[in-house]
């Protein structure tokens, strides 16, 4: 049983069938009454429907192995959300019950979740140490933290240690502040000795999009803010919070691209992209470095690669791709994670960076 959930994992035929069988013919029970008046036992129908069956449906079929039950008590919660939703006031009697058992369940997860952060407050000096030893090897902050959680938060009890998702999570938000707020004096790493950086985002068009994201979430923050409050004011900050989040996570993952390139060490390959990607790939685990022969539509539909790229409004040819012997696990945004067998690179000074791949291949 995991809680890390690689996107492979999702069975999304099964997911959208369940959906599609559950949740249509509810709506159209509730909503439109097709097959005539409803009354509250109806409504209990409908609730038991969308707030067990479907979860637990999702559950046991959506995904290809055993997921976390923390997740199922997230479906639970939407669940219960869409039948608050769904059912009209007339046939809610019962709702309650439901409402309630979300209720006692979210506070049982609330305290679930105290008890590891005392855990977690623990062992902070262990994590903190180990970051600074990674940091040596790793180069780049959310690999040197990822590897860092993960020696300082292995547990006996094999089930616990599947909550280093959780905290890779928490990596992803640290990394948004710290990029967004704190790390604009900082200089990206320069070549050292046995170490090669090389950047991927002054060749290009991305820092045209990235002020056009700004710009346009700045834009939507103030408009949709004023909308939503004719509404309603506290329906309006929160919404208007998670824009700010947006905003922050954009800046930061600029800030981030900036100052993280790729770099090329005597042990492998270090890989930051922003705060979306990153992961390190070791050198035996590359077979070689090519002339990439694939248009960029074909790099967009392999799924089991990443790129050294960035694009503007049009995607760019990328001239080379490294190829893997074995797959490789890299880490996604919010702890996610995704397998690849080729890297398609498209870096500010592309041969030079083949000719380093070559040097340390022995080509």
């Amino acid at each position: 049983m995991t809680l890390s959930l690689p996107l492979q994992e999702i069975a999304w035929k099964r997911v959208v069938f369940f959906l599609f069988i559950i949740i249509v013919p509810n709506y159209l029970v509730m909503q439109t009454q097709v097959v005539g008046p409803i009354d509250d036992r109806v409504g209990i129908g409908t609730a038991l429907d969308l707030s067990i069956i479907l979860p637990l449906l999702l559950y046991f079929f959506g995904f290809r192995k055993r997921v976390s039950w923390i997740l199922l008590c997230g479906l639970v919660f939407f669940g219960v959300l869409l039948a608050n939703w769904m059912i009209p006031s007339h046939a809610d009697a019962h709702l309650t019950y439901f409402n309630v058992m979300v209720i006692v369940l979210e506070v049982g997860v609330i305290a679930f979740e105290f008890v590891l952060f005392i855990a977690i407050l623990k062992r902070i000096p262990i994590l903190i140490k180990n970051y600074q030893m990674e940091k040596t090897i790793h180069h780049h902050f959310l690999l040197s933290f990822s590897r860092a959680i993960q020696q300082t938060f292995t547990f006996q009890n094999k089930r616990l240690n599947k909550f280093g998702f959780l905290l890779r999570l928490v990596a992803t938000d640290l990394a948004a502040i710290y990029y967004c707020l704190f790390s604009w004096r900082k200089k990206r790493q320069a070549n050292v000795e046995h170490v090669n950086s090389f950047t991927f985002h002054t060749d290009g068009g991305y820092l045209g999009v990235f002020y056009m994201l700004v710009h346009a979430m700045v834009i939507e923050i103030i408009a949709v803010h004023m909308m939503v409050a004719q509404y309603s004011h506290v329906a309006a900050w929160i919404v208007t919070f998670f824009d700010l989040y947006a905003l922050l996570f954009i800046i930061s993952d600029y800030q981030a691209i900036r100052l993280s390139p790729v770099i090329l060490s005597e042990k492998g390959i270090h890989f930051q992209k922003g705060i979306r990607q990153y992961g390190f790939i070791e050198w035996n685990a590359v077979k070689a470095i090519s002339e990439n022969k694939k248009s960029p539509e074909e790099v967009k539909q392999d799924r089991a690669s990443v790129e050294f790229a960035l694009h503007g409004l049009e995607r760019e040819q990328a001239p080379f791709v490294i190829e893997l012997n074995r797959t490789v696990e890299m880490n996604q945004v919010f702890g996610f994670k995704k397998s690849i067998e080729h890297v398609y690179v498209k870096v500010d000074k592309p041969y030079a960076f083949r000719d380093k791949v070559n040097h340390y291949l022995g080509s």
